[in-house]
């Protein structure tokens, strides 16, 4: 085995594989290594997975909710889980076959780092890189009273494994994880509980998007509980019996954990190979995605929330560029967002409570969509778009 790469990547998901291709694409000597499935989090158990469910989802709940169509509508929701695994294999095996079109190796296995240039590969020995580039993203938070069974109690990964429908479940947290399966579940006729511990959906968001999410949800038959955690639960055959912090009692067939997530940052030689970490695990980077190590980049959901696809995927392209010799920044105010919800929700830039603390004045400027002819025939008249600038200079 040839082991001296002029940039090594470690993790195959959008934060690692688009930064390995466009490194290629430069000129350099590539490889990545990826201990678990290409494609990452995204791929497996997140973008790709939801929304695929979301799809059926979606045409079901669209057909329902006009009162002039006649007859029973349903899912066989074990044929309905093995769709969207075939579509997650399709995508995860189209990621391999990209790497392997612009000549970048593939390692399968753990890496480590033994020191700034070097990487110990599980089962597979060293190999020399004049650069590194991480990208392990994060795996997902527990909470003590919620240890995911993967029977009753659920998080995003092994929620995707059961196959049959639940009568009823509580998902506990309301970012945009649990918003997306409280929306999908609800459509396909699951009771859907929401615990969120904030006192609004979507917390750090804009507010006008989080009070949207939950006129949504409500909408949908969504029982919305803020300010709320779970305060005792009692696990019976296939069911949870569970207390919540206001006194009230709810029995639910499955438990979604969705509160967040941790960084993959241990067992990876980062300390000893001198990449200094924030206080929660998350690796330091400045614009450039360059570590406090000259030689060692970082992108994605290591380096810190927030934790989307999409600015992984442009942080692993601005880490690959500087890795080849040139200089980019990242500017997050150019990368959009969207939560799969029904109507969507797309942004970009700062919120106005995000521009507030930037030291701005910000504006608004809000256009309700109820006049528009396509969101009355597809049921979002709810929706609407909104502009942020700052009232100094109209930008």
């Amino acid at each position: 085995m040839d082991s001296k790469y002029d940039l090594v990547v470690i993790g195959g998901g959008p934060g690692g594989y688009p930064g390995a291709i466009r490194a290629s694409q430069l000129g350099l000597r590539v490889a990545l290594v990826e201990a678990d499935r290409l494609g990452g989090e995204c791929t497996n158990y997140g973008c790709i997975p939801t929304k695929a469910l979301l799809k059926p989802a979606n045409t079901i709940w669209s057909v329902k909710s006009m009162k002039f169509v006649k007859g029973e509508l349903d899912l066989d929701f074990n044929e309905y889980l093995s769709w969207v695994s075939s579509i997650v294999e399709r995508i995860s095996g189209g990621v391999e076959m990209l790497l392997k079109g612009y000549g970048v190796d593939l390692y399968r296995g753990e890496a480590k780092l033994l020191d700034r240039n070097t990487l110990y590969i599980e089962n597979m020995g060293e190999i020399k890189a004049e650069k590194i580039l991480i990208a392990t993203g994060t795996n997902p938070s527990d909470l003590p009273l919620l240890k995911v069974d993967g029977e009753v109690i659920h998080n995003n990964r092994t929620i995707l494994g059961i196959r049959k429908k639940p009568s009823s479940i509580l998902i506990v947290g309301g970012g945009y994880i649990g918003v997306e399966f409280a929306s999908l579940y609800s459509k396909i006729g699951v009771e859907v509980h929401l615990a969120e511990i904030m006192p609004n959906l979507l917390p750090g968001m804009d507010q006008d998007l989080s009070r949207a999410a939950e006129r949504m949800l409500k909408n949908l038959g969504v029982k919305i509980r803020t300010n709320t955690t779970v305060k005792s639960i009692e696990k019976r055959q296939n069911e949870a019996h569970v207390e919540l912090s206001s006194g009230e009692r709810l029995s639910v067939e499955k438990i979604l954990v969705a509160v967040g997530r941790k960084p993959r940052s241990e067992n990876l030689g980062l300390r000893e190979a001198g990449v200094e970490l924030d206080e929660k695990g998350y690796i330091k980077v400045d614009g450039s995605m360059r570590t406090s190590v000259e030689n060692i980049y970082a992108s994605g959901d290591i380096t810190g929330p927030p934790l989307l696809a999409h600015r992984a995927f442009m942080q692993s392209l601005v880490a690959a560029e500087n890795a080849a010799g040139k200089k980019v920044l990242y500017d997050p105010r150019a990368v959009p967002s969207v939560i799969f919800t029904e109507p969507e929700m797309a942004f970009v830039g700062m919120s106005e409570e995000e521009a507030r603390r930037n030291g701005y004045k910000p504006k608004s400027l809000k256009m309700p969509l109820g006049g528009v002819a396509r969101a009355v025939i597809e049921g979002g008249e709810e929706g609407f778009a909104k502009i942020i600038y700052d009232e100094d200079t109209k930008q």
